[in-house]
């Protein structure tokens, strides 16, 4: 009794510890206190019956743990948090387990990994389309001898967009999620943002939790500052439609790395998030934020001297396409490698169309889905463009041919050959 009723007592000095840290930090940020409430309350049931199943020790440790805050506060006046928190860095042993999602899979692979988890329950209930099979599979056409050859050869290859990639750390023991608590602020929380859903669309697919998310991923990512305690508490299903969401509505913060986060999780909840940027590919981000942006004023200004609307678009896709060429690089997956540098992939072409267009003052959105055929094609992207009263599908990328086609140009959805919205792409407005 008495050595489980010690260790009871051990580990709650702990969890005062974190408590007095995180207390000093509520002081310097008061937008820091909810955040650890709800992460708090998350884990705290988990923690105590698995500390202590005997209800007369829980009872015991929990009238001294209210004599030890209750000691603590008093005198947490003068501490300092560095001091608290190189206190619990001796006592903390991180015990985690960890794995990395892989990218490379098939069309059925990538629809049974992602979840609605996250968006509202009525764009879901609405959508009639997200279990829909692929319909255009591999289409072939004969040759002068009589063989099977792929039509569509030259444009199944251009399918390079590559969805974030996940490093998920799965927390063993409190004394992790204590470290977590301890040492990660908020960063920013993004409280003040609000986005009109006529230019952001995948924000207002979410239910509140997740835009609570959105706007804490993007404030920080807009600061640069990568790593940070949930705004809320929330599952990693959650974060990871929050996550995409962002990428998707924000082509302009092109420093985001397609490695966009590390979840720490416990009981289920994620504990830490952190997201990368390009910093090795770009060197220093403000210069690179500098080009680009002077970039893209050259471009609109061009655009801004034509009247009509379907001249300004027809202008940029044009634009897009003479001045690209389709490859692989290390920032193919930003808008900054289409508009400061020359070559890029489908993500490239088709955050760069999406910025520009919103920069001329016509809604465009950056969708996502399979390109191609079942077997042949790959993840694929492109735009969804509003002209007013209708919307309409457009791939630059493989309207980038010798010479410059329009197959792929302002169609709906019905004549829009070998493209099939997958994940939060699917709930955008349909093309008719």
């Amino acid at each position: 009794m008495k050595k489980i009723l010690s260790s009871i007592l051990l580990f709650i000095l702990g969890i005062v510890v974190a408590i007095c840290a995180l207390i000093v930090a509520c002081a310097m940020d008061p937008g820091i206190a909810k955040s650890v409430s709800d992460v708090a309350k998350s884990l705290n049931l988990h923690i105590e019956i698995k500390k202590a199943e005997d209800e007369e020790l829980v009872a015991e440790a929990a009238e001294k743990a209210k004599e030890i805050v209750e000691a603590t506060e008093s005198e947490l006046e003068g501490a300092e948090a560095g001091e608290l928190i190189a206190s619990a860095d001796s006592a903390a042993l991180v015990s985690s387990v960890t794995y990395t999602e892989t990218k490379e899979k098939d069309y059925s692979a990538y629809l049974g990994d992602w979840s609605t988890s996250g968006i509202d329950k009525d764009i879901v209930s609405e959508n009639g389309n997200e279990n829909e099979p692929l319909v255009n599979e591999d289409i072939y056409e004969v040759d002068e001898n009589g063989n099977p050859v792929t039509y569509y050869d030259n444009i199944d290859e251009m399918t390079g967009y590559s969805l974030p990639t996940r490093d998920v750390v799965k927390l063993e023991d409190q004394t992790a999620v204590q470290d977590a608590l301890i040492n990660v602020g908020m960063g920013y929380t993004g409280s003040g943002y609000d986005f009109d859903k006529t230019y952001y669309p995948y924000y207002h697919m979410l239910n509140d939790k997740c835009k609570n998310l959105y706007r804490q991923i993007y404030a920080n990512a807009l600061n640069q500052w990568n790593e940070f305690l949930p705004a809320v508490v929330a599952t990693s299903s959650e974060w990871n439609n929050a996550l995409l969401s962002v990428v998707y509505d924000h082509p302009e913060l092109f420093w985001l790395d397609t490695k966009l986060y590390t979840e720490y999780e416990y009981g289920g909840k994620v504990v830490k998030v952190k997201i990368y940027f390009y910093e090795d590919a770009l060197g220093d981000i403000e210069s690179a934020r500098d080009a680009f942006d002077a970039r893209v004023q050259t471009i609109v200004t061009m655009v801004d001297a034509i009247e009509k609307t379907e001249e300004k678009e027809q202008f940029i896709h044009d634009y897009l396409a003479a001045k690209l060429t389709y490859r692989a690089n290390d920032l193919d997956q930003s808008a900054y490698s289409a508009i400061v540098g020359d070559e890029t992939v489908c993500a490239g072409y088709s955050k760069a169309f999406q910025y520009l267009m919103q920069r001329a003052g016509i809604p465009t959105y950056f969708c996502v889905g399979w390109g191609g055929g079942l077997v042949s094609g790959g993840m694929h992207g492109w735009n969804i463009v509003n002209l007013g009263k209708k919307y309409v599908n457009v791939d630059v990328t493989w309207d980038d041919q010798e010479p410059l086609i329009y197959e792929f140009y302002n169609k709906p959805d019905s004549d829009f050959h070998r493209h099939k919205r997958m994940f939060n792409s699917q709930y955008l407005p349909a093309c008719k």
